[in-house]
């Protein structure tokens, strides 16, 4: 039998997108071995920071701001698409804040086309979404809908892509009308873009969110699908199948002024950026009063049974990390430590731990012989996590992954990637070779 703790991290309290996170990783350990008892410790609950504060200090957030949501994971993706997914990273951590932002700088950089007269293209396109909001999605589509749960949603936010056409936002009209018949599909992709972005909005709420804010993937076949739907019996469009890659902006976003680029897209985005960081530094700032009594409470539970498993998120690999430090009857009782999207080494340079003090620039911590086989996970695109293998010596793996997903929705992207649980299960089999594995 192998026993696994849950420490959660910054950002998490005892709610449903919690419930939803355990729910997960119990079901992925106990299909990799059934007897295995995965346990739970929601210290957020009791000890975080004051739980989502409204920001309003923060310029640009109103009263009615919705709140930030951190999404879940995505699955594994080839070394060849890297660039690719840079670009749809960019492109997404926009459109999660402004589903409209693609279109805003496709309008600023094709201002120039406006001749006041609706082109065949912008007409065909118009009808096409409004056949949509009127008939509803293809069979094709309504599956995909169904897995992602936007189908309440969807058809609302079809007939907001639709009166797009009719000047709901009078600053896009000009540009949807005056739409070039060759770069039509590069607009059909956009508004695609937009309608799901749109559709994932509205179907959020406060303790939960859809599949497509975790899975990348899924949210990208979406937009595949209903691209090619809309574009199924547009003739204006037929000879423009050429890769536009995955947004078509990297191309040209240098050519939008920095000013206008800053007030349509970037200022917006700060709001989010800034609430994400300010309510991770909440919960540091927490733990750093009361972050002895959080570790006396999971010494506590890991003392309570068999040798435990220590898999932490975030925040709490800084508690697990520092609680191995300070303790050698817990280092004795943990066969393997495994942190996702954590601080400790990042923490340890700023001399911000309690247990490790900083050794220089050039220095190595030790570990020590009886600190158990570390496997650290970490994501390019999520800022809060950091590298431990070139700070600390003794069984320490990084593990580099990339979810696909932007900050700050990476930083809770790893549950469901396939990658993540590859190295995890890996790991469990055989702590002691995690040096060794999945190379």
């Amino acid at each position: 039998m192998t026993r696994v703790l849950f420490i959660h991290g910054t950002m998490t309290r005892y709610d449903e997108h919690y419930k939803q996170t355990f729910a997960t990783i119990r079901d992925k350990l106990t299909a990799w071995q059934a007897t295995t008892v995965v346990e739970k410790f929601p210290w957020g609950e009791y000890w975080g920071a004051t739980d989502n504060p409204p920001l309003r200090s923060i310029p640009g957030v109103t009263r009615d701001e919705h709140d930030l949501f951190l999404g879940g994971a995505s699955e594994e993706h080839s070394a060849a698409d890297d660039g690719a997914l840079s670009e749809a990273v960019m492109l997404w951590s926009l459109l999660y804040d402004d589903a409209l932002a693609e279109l805003r700088l496709l309008a600023a950089r094709d201002q120039a086309n406006d001749t006041g007269a609706q082109t065949g293209a912008s007409a065909a396109v118009g009808a096409a979404l409004y056949r949509l909001a009127d008939d509803g999605p293809s069979a094709a589509l309504a599956v995909l809908l169904a897995e992602a749960e936007l189908v309440a949603t969807f058809g609302s936010a079809s007939r907001w892509a639709a009166e797009l056409f009719d000047g709901s936002v009078p600053e896009l009209q000009a540009a949807l009308l005056a739409m070039p018949e060759q770069r039509a599909g590069e607009y059909v992709r956009a508004l695609a873009r937009a309608l799901v972005a749109e559709s994932m909005r509205r179907a959020r709420t406060p303790e939960a969110y859809p599949p497509t804010y975790a899975d990348h993937a899924l949210r990208d076949s979406l937009v595949a699908q209903l691209a090619g739907d809309l574009e199924a019996d547009l003739s204006a469009v037929t000879d423009a199948e050429e890769d536009l890659g995955v947004l078509g902006v990297g191309a040209w976003v240098g050519m939008v002024p920095a000013g206008l680029l800053t007030g349509l897209v970037l200022r917006p985005f700060r709001a989010k950026l800034t609430g994400a960081l300010l309510r991770f530094l909440g919960d540091v700032l927490v733990y750093q009063a009361k972050g002895a009594r959080i570790r006396a409470e999971i010494a506590q539970r890991v003392l309570s049974g068999p040798p435990t498993v220590l898999l932490a998120h975030s925040l709490g690999g800084i508690a697990c990390f520092e609680l191995l430090r300070e303790r050698e009857d817990i280092r004795a009782h943990v066969p393997l430590l495994i942190t996702v999207g954590s601080q400790s080494p990042m923490l340890y340079e700023l001399g911000a731990l309690t247990t490790t003090a900083y050794q220089g620039h050039d220095s190595v911590v030790q570990l020590g012989p009886n600190f158990p086989p570390w496997l650290n996970i970490l994501d390019s695109n999520d800022l809060l996590s950091f590298q431990a293998a070139d700070l600390f010596a003794g069984t320490v793996r990084d593990v580099n992954i990339n979810s696909a997903q932007p900050f700050p929705y990476a930083h809770n992207a790893y549950w469901r990637n396939k990658q993540t649980w590859e190295h995890i299960l890996a790991a469990l089999a055989q702590p002691d070779h995690i040096q060794y594995q999945l190379r």
